[in-house]
């Protein structure tokens, strides 16, 4: 298994990184809002690899949809969208926890997940590039708004609501009125 190319940390959002916190305060286990984070990720995942246009992704260089390379990829795969798509081999990895290339593994108290497809640190870089153009495929915090549409972009609040609403459950369990 590859390593993983890009990690985020709960402690780049404040907001989420104190909803942990009181989550963990309040319970010792949180795998039941880490599995609804988890496959709100997935269910969210699967717009970037449904596009049938650019989306908010740049275009084919060099002419668009009709450059070299869109019409290379169209005789060799058959299609030019979605632009993250050729073998789906990043499309799978990133739509669900048991599928090959899929990188998730929830704890009591941790949760990690991702893709260990080796190109798609390419995609996700910032770094200048020659061949793969940035076409980012995780989007979880403050770099959303550049490719990420709507629902992307709304997962922290999201994954907030699930923290807070698990822990307010846990609360009232514990403390009835």
């Amino acid at each position: 298994m590859a390593e993983v190319f890009t990690s985020y940390s709960v402690d780049n959002d404040n907001s989420f990184k104190a909803a942990l916190k009181r989550a963990a305060q309040v319970t010792q286990d949180l795998r039941i809002p880490f599995g609804l984070i988890l496959a709100d990720f997935y269910r969210s995942q699967q717009a970037i690899f449904k596009l049938q246009s650019p989306g908010l992704y740049p275009d084919f260089k060099n002419g668009g949809p009709n450059s070299k390379y869109a019409l290379r990829k169209q005789r060799d795969v058959g299609f030019k969208y979605p632009l993250l798509v050729r073998k789906g081999a990043l499309a799978a990895s990133l739509l669900g926890p048991k599928n090959p290339g899929s990188i998730s593994n929830i704890d009591r108290l941790s949760m990690y997940f991702g893709t260990d497809i080796p190109y798609a640190i390419y995609h996700q870089s910032d770094k200048p590039r020659h061949k793969i153009p940035q076409r980012k495929v995780l989007f979880i915090g403050p770099e959303a708004p550049r490719f990420a549409n709507s629902e992307q972009q709304g997962r922290l609040q999201r994954w907030n609501n699930i923290l807070n609403d698990f822990v307010l459950k846990k609360l009232k369990q514990e403390f009835p009125k």
